[in-house]
This record gives C-alpha cells, sequence and structure tokens, in this order.
C-alpha cells in the first residue's frame, strides 16, 4: 500500500508541474497537438487554461490521496 501512495503523490506532483508550465510558463506544446490546432483556429488560450485548472484539480488530488493512502497505512 506504501508503494500505490507514493505513486499517486509522485504523479499528482507530475501533474501539478504541468499544470505550472502550462499556465503560467505558457508551454503550449506540452499538450498534444495543441499548436497545430491553434494555427487552424479549432482551439485557443482559454483551451489551454481550462486544461491547466483540471490538472491542478487532478494534481491536488491525487498528491492529497496518496499523503492520506501513506499516513493512514503507518
Amino acid at each position: 500500500m506504501e508503494i500505490f501512495s507514493i505513486i499517486l503523490s509522485i504523479t499528482g506532483l507530475v501533474l501539478l508541474g504541468f499544470a505550472y508550465k502550462i499556465y503560467f510558463k505558457k508551454s503550449y506544446h506540452l499538450i498534444n497537438g495543441f499548436e497545430k490546432d491553434y494555427k487552424k483556429g479549432l482551439k485557443d488560450e482559454n483551451y489551454a487554461i481550462r486544461l491547466s485548472k483540471v490538472y491542478v484539480i487532478l494534481g491536488f488530488l491525487l498528491f492529497f490521496l496518496g499523503l492520506a493512502l501513506y499516513f493512514h497505512a503507518c
């Protein structure tokens, strides 16, 4: 159970890192096919911002779930 909680926590941190790079650093190349769709006019910057907010929510949920499982197992 400890390994599972560590994996959850690391996954949450990775998602938070992606959200930071997309939202604050404007690294839109991290989103698969975004630059091509942006040039075609299919997606705009609001799509990237919404996606980064979803990453923040999922990242915090996974990180704190992993921490809760780790300390509950101890």
